[in-house]
């Protein structure tokens, strides 16, 4: 009996034959993949075997990305560079490309559009996701630079569109405002992707939240070193204290690097959402959150005063020895 499934996905990898420029793809950092982890980025650039993709998810987001633009096209939204008409577009010294999802082109005003399926469980109270904000920012920051328009046409924001998957219907949207300085900010971690030539050299961002996106997201997970069979694969001594006391030191300190992660980026959340809302304080609930610019800090160029003949070791002072504990994984 024929087996609907494996015929299936065949089918779909046919149809995505030949849909992507490998010599861009490889060249340069994509802008939907800018914000994610820099490992996954690195080994998709460099030919590292792929785990098997079985990514229904992101052919639905296809399908909704088109349900989407048809049904704004035929509402008489002036939606352009969408569809089949889609640009892809190539910063080539600063190594970063883009395909924008559209640009709803008014008369007096332009504004950028990327379009997400999100499951029906999505907390969207973390929306808009910090890495889509960047993948619209790019797109932008990239049409801006490359695409003409009329004189005089503002360019200056765009929305991030999110599609319930079960649901059609269901559609919220967020301002996102250009960020002018994207590209030349996003050039060197390009040049890390790229130029990096052994993987060990960068981080396993994908770990960021309790290592979901490795274990879900990623197929480069037993060439990192973060499949599960790969982690139950290390043996642990037991019976002494320090055994317990060490295994139970480095749980505590991967729960608070995660912890700390998810804070970062619940931080980015709200200082995008404030900046979308165009406001500075808020209250939810009895929390007071307000946005303001800190003065840096004055600090001592030693380098500089070393270099102007000033010798400060008569007024250095040295504190008692302490111990220095270090655990790591090996």
């Amino acid at each position: 009996m024929i087996d609907i499934k494996n015929q299936v996905v065949r089918g779909a990898e046919l149809l995505d034959a030949g849909k992507f420029d490998d010599d861009i793809r490889n060249n340069h950092m994509n802008a939907s993949e800018a914000d994610g982890c820099i490992r996954k980025q690195w080994y998709s650039k460099h030919g590292t075997p792929k785990e098997e993709e079985m990514w229904g998810y992101a052919r639905r987001g296809q399908h909704g990305e088109k349900f989407l633009v048809d049904s704004m096209i035929a509402a008489n939204v002036p939606l352009i560079m969408a569809g089949k008409d889609q640009w892809s577009l190539q910063d080539k010294d600063r190594r970063i490309s883009a395909t924008p999802d559209g640009v709803i082109a008014y008369e007096d005003e332009w504004i950028g559009v990327e379009f997400k399926t999100i499951d029906p469980r999505t907390n969207r109270s973390n929306l808009p996701k910090s890495q889509h904000v960047t993948q619209l920012q790019l797109c932008m920051a990239l049409i801006d630079q490359q695409v003409d328009r009329p004189a005089g046409t503002k360019f200056s924001r765009g929305l991030l569109i999110y599609m319930d998957a079960s649901n059609y219907y269901d559609i919220v949207q967020h301002e996102v405002l250009a960020d002018p300085s994207i590209l030349d900010r996003m050039t060197k971690r390009a040049n890390k992707i790229l130029d990096t030539k052994d993987v060990a050299m960068l981080d396993r961002e994908g770990k960021r939240n309790g290592g979901k996106e490795c274990q879900t997201m990623c197929p480069y997970k037993e060439a990192c070193g973060v499949a599960p069979e790969v982690a139950s694969s290390r043996k642990v001594s037991k019976g002494g204290l320090i055994d317990k006391a060490a295994v139970r030191y480095m749980d505590i300190k991967d729960s608070m690097d995660n912890l700390k992660v998810e804070q970062d980026s619940l931080k980015e959340d709200i200082k995008n959402e404030l900046a979308s809302r165009k406001v500075n304080k808020g209250m939810v609930g009895n929390i007071e959150i307000s946005l303001a610019i800190a003065k840096g800090r004055a600090s001592l160029n030693k380098k500089l005063v070393k270099a102007a003949g000033i010798d400060l070791s008569p007024f250095e002072t040295v504190g008692p020895s302490t111990e220095r504990l270090t655990l790591k994984r090996v």
